[in-house]
């Protein structure tokens, strides 16, 4: 049913479910993990740089493919881009032809002050999005 599944992490606790899920679903279909961390480039501080931020996405990444490997799943893409979030999400969806996308989200304050990531892309997908809360 899945041989391609994304997981967009921001290495924040709230996205462990959807790793979890990412990874059960991942070993059950045989399918290929793509963990992706976007680096949201409206929010890069004056005189910072995307390579400042990278180490902080390459750590993501690399907890989510190691979680994966441990679990058994073999077939693991790890991808550090920059952009906006949701629009990132969804050009990487359809550009590595991704059968699910699954999603944490966040529940702090945040969400009074901004949109939602995960409802940007759940909405404007092409694909199935599963969000674990």
């Amino acid at each position: 049913m899945y041989d391609r599944i994304l997981v967009p992490t921001d290495g924040r606790p709230n996205t462990e479910r959807a790793i979890e899920e990412a990874i059960e679903l991942a070993r059950v279909h045989g399918a290929s993990i793509h963990a992706l961390y976007v680096i949201n480039s409206a929010e890069i501080a004056p005189g910072m740089e995307f390579e400042d931020l990278e180490p902080i996405g390459e750590r993501a990444v690399d907890h989510v493919a190691s979680q994966a490997v441990e679990a058994g799943v073999d077939d693991v893409q790890t991808t550090v881009t920059h952009g906006l979030r949701h629009q990132a999400i969804l050009d990487y969806a359809a550009d590595h032809d991704i059968d699910l996308i699954v999603m944490g989200r966040h529940r702090g304050i945040e969400r009074f002050f901004r949109k939602s990531v995960s409802e940007q892309v759940s909405r404007e997908a092409k694909t199935s999005v599963l969000v674990a809360e």
